[in-house]
């Protein structure tokens, strides 16, 4: 008897757990197949447990029996249950995808209950054919009905006659019918199985799979071996083993949908579930522990005691709630916290995005975050090509396909009128609302070809940066609020993981310029004299200082012949690279020009047709060139538009040379004319560029040309070096720690 209070308890409990699955699955999403055949199948086959609870149930006892149990359709009746075998079939058939024989011929998931319809029908109308035929006696009837009721009669009693002995063949061998549509679904199962390429799915089919294979395989180990074979089992084997397969597939399906996500059961479903679950396994424990006490103070004082259970109700109100509390947080640190769920996986990914600042892992990431926990079959990623100093808005769209070894990735345009209409929303939008532009947009037909279904915008300060376009799930599930909740967050972390990886990128591309620029600056440098020239007649001094990393400024001291000395001093129009790399051509021009052993009017009349045919009419630069022969202390020179260098005499008079023609560049046909004057004993000549005078203070007030003029001429008797040292200090205490405005050049020559 309590072998069959265990056996009963253990049925309803399973019926109830599975009836309750199926219902929360269809409930979920009525209208997909899977839920739908799902829900078919688990109702059959919680209906099996219940119905067998109900029979024990109804035939223990050792009085007499009710009439309604002891009726062969009752017994019959319970065969109902074995409609879960077609719907396990059909069940393999839809899921993870539906196969390719339902899609060819839909009709073939009604074709599949045909034959357990047959069997039902059979069992319950044809159980007792004798009672047919008797039915059927038109013995006592009128001679005219017995005339055209005989035939009828005959031919009926003839069909019952078979469908007895057909129902009796029929029961003992139909559990090889249900073996068939077991190995079919098992087959179907595999093969869909082998097909899965999502992770999370492919864990899923397993835990089923194992599941639904050790229960069935118990099933038919108790129950259908036996009807095919002289095997028997007894009584209680056959409770054992039916109750041991009844846990694992209630079971390995209830953890499939806690544990694994299983058909996207809702979150707040899957917790309730885990509530209910563990709240009845433990009330039961709690209230038998409590009853075996209660029985235990019976037996020992040898009567009942009526407070007792009065007691135990007051037991399990102090002690259950805190019970449940620790059960609760377990069940929260357990099941909850799973990556499988939304919460854990966007902790996950947004610790992730802390260490991503490229682009490409960022979208990899993403992906692969949707397709393997979410299912999505196809995501893409639409952004603007990324490009340094160009803002978002102003890009090329690009849009990238999930597949990184396919050629999908192609450019949009960002006049598009979907992109429009996707600024507008804020939330994850269905491919659908969007039909407005169906006819003008390119983009809209192209996403429609790839399948797209729903379109997620990337969207910071009201400024559009792209999207993120998924097709339907794996499994055809729907989207749930869920899923839009996720996506919406998963959004928003996109967007910001997008402008630290724009940030970090530009970083990069700052530093990678700022190494470039070091190393033209020292390029630069080395390009200019590593020496000053000086002999007993005259010296030579120079300094530069570029406003940024490399400079427009330029100087140098060449060679012409051994009777002279060629100076020079340059100022290409602007700052930083583009002037570099104007000075750099003057530079070269002026060396190879000089080779030549020309004047200086014909060598800046040549470099000035060069730079005019090299470069457009904006850049240009000014030049000084002197050459001078110090045994006559001579210095014939030309002025290209540059600042006239300023000669000092020992008594404080001053002289400019002025005399050359314009800027370089600027005009094809210049014509430049030479000057030439002699220098005096301790004469001072300056040579510089208008960075010395244009610089500005924190007062931004100038340098100028007139405090220049009056260093100098307080500071004449002072070597070329002692000059320049004393220059470049003024120039430092007038800035007063001010950026420089331009770039500033000097040479000073001092005649013995």
């Amino acid at each position: 008897m309590n072998l069959q209070i265990l056996v009963i308890s253990v049925y309803l409990a399973c019926g109830a757990i599975l009836l309750f699955l199926g219902g929360v699955i269809f409930k979920e999403d009525t209208k997909n197949r899977v839920n739908r055949a799902t829900s078919l199948m688990l109702f059959f086959a919680g209906l099996g447990p219940l119905l067998a609870s109900l029979g024990i149930f109804l035939t223990s006892g050792s009085g007499a029996q009710p009439l309604v149990a002891s009726s062969p359709f009752t017994h019959n009746i319970f065969y109902i249950w074995e409609f879960f075998f077609p719907s396990l079939l059909l069940f393999s058939l839809v899921f993870p995808e539906q196969n390719s024989y339902l899609k060819r011929y839909p009709r073939l998931k009604y074709l599949i209950f045909l034959p357990h319809i047959f069997h039902i029908i059979l069992v319950l109308i044809f159980y007792q054919p004798e009672k047919i035929i008797r039915s059927l006696n038109v013995e006592k009837m009128g001679s005219l009905a017995r005339f055209f009721l005989d035939p009828i009669s005959l031919i009926l009693k003839y069909v019952a006659v078979i469908f007895g002995i057909l129902y009796k063949i029929h029961v003992e061998s139909f559990s090889l019918i249900n073996l068939i549509f077991l190995i079919l679904a098992f087959w179907f199962l595999q093969r869909g199985y082998k097909k899965i390429k999502v992770y999370s799915l492919k864990r899923q089919m397993e835990l089923l799979m194992w599941g639904i294979r050790s229960s069935v395989g118990l099933y038919t180990v108790a129950f259908i071996v036996p009807a095919l074979t002289p095997l028997k089992f007894s009584e209680d084997v056959r409770y054992f083993i039916t109750i041991f397969a009844l846990v694992i597939g209630s079971g390995s399906i209830a953890w499939a949908i806690i544990k694994h996500h299983f058909l996207d059961v809702k979150l707040i479903v899957r917790q309730s579930l885990v509530y209910f679950l563990t709240t009845a396994i433990i009330v039961g424990i709690y209230f038998l522990i409590l009853k075996q006490f209660g029985r235990l103070v019976q037996n020992l004082i040898g009567k009942e005691i009526p407070a007792l259970d009065v007691g135990v109700v007051i037991l399990a109100i102090i002690f259950f709630q805190p019970i449940m509390g620790q059960l609760d947080d377990l069940i929260k640190r357990f099941f909850i916290r799973e990556k499988s769920d939304y919460r854990g996986m966007m902790e996950t990914f947004s610790r992730k995005l802390v260490t991503i600042f490229d682009f490409g892992t960022l979208k990899e990431t993403v992906t692969d975050t949707l397709k393997k926990e979410m299912l999505v079959e196809k995501v893409y990623v639409c952004v603007p090509r990324p490009q340094t100093g160009v803002k978002a808005n102003e890009g090329e769209y690009v849009l990238y396909s999930d597949d990184p070894s396919s050629e999908q990735n192609q450019t949009c345009d960002k006049n598009d009128p979907l992109f429009k209409t996707l600024t507008e929303k804020i939330r994850p939008t269905q491919m659908a609302d969007f039909r407005i532009v169906e006819e003008t947009s390119a983009l809209f037909k192209r996403l429609s070809e790839l399948g797209i279904f729903l379109l997620v915008p990337l969207i910071s300060q009201k400024e559009l940066l792209g999207f993120i376009a998924l097709s339907k799930k794996t499994t055809h599930f729907r989207y749930s609020y869920e899923d839009i909740t996720l996506l919406d967050i998963l959004a928003n972390q996109m967007v910001i993981a997008m402008s630290n990886a724009r940030l970090y990128q530009e970083s990069l591309e700052k530093q990678r310029m700022e190494e470039e620029l070091n190393l033209a600056r020292q390029i630069q440098l080395g390009l200019l004299p590593q020496f000053c020239p000086q002999t007993d007649s005259y010296e030579l001094s120079a300094h530069i200082h570029p406003a940024t990393q490399v400079g427009g400024d330029y100087y140098d001291f060449l060679y012409p012949d051994t009777n002279s000395i060629g100076i020079a001093i340059a100022d290409a129009s602007g700052k930083g690279i583009p002037a570099a790399l104007l000075i750099s051509l003057v530079q070269a021009s002026l060396r190879a020009e000089v080779k030549n052993k020309l004047s200086p009017p014909l060598i800046l009349s040549n470099i000035n047709q060069l730079i005019f045919s090299s470069t457009s009419s904006e850049k240009f630069a000014t030049m000084f060139y002197a050459e001078l022969f110090p045994k006559e202390n001579r210095l014939s020179y030309c002025n290209a538009g540059h600042n006239y260098p300023i000669l000092v005499h020992e008594d404080g008079q001053v002289e400019y040379l002025e005399t050359g023609g314009m800027i370089l560049g600027a005009f094809q046909e210049t014509i430049y004319e030479g000057g030439e004057i002699t220098l005096r004993k301790h004469d001072t000549l300056f040579f510089y560029s208008d960075g010395l005078t244009d610089n500005r203070n924190l007062n931004d007030e100038e340098f100028g040309e007139s405090r220049l003029l009056d260093l100098l001429i307080q500071n004449r008797s002072l070597t070329a070096d002692g000059l320049k040292e004393m220059m470049v200090k003024e120039m430092t205490d007038f800035s007063e720690g001010a950026p420089p405005f331009d770039d500033f050049t000097m040479v000073v020559l001092k005649i013995f």
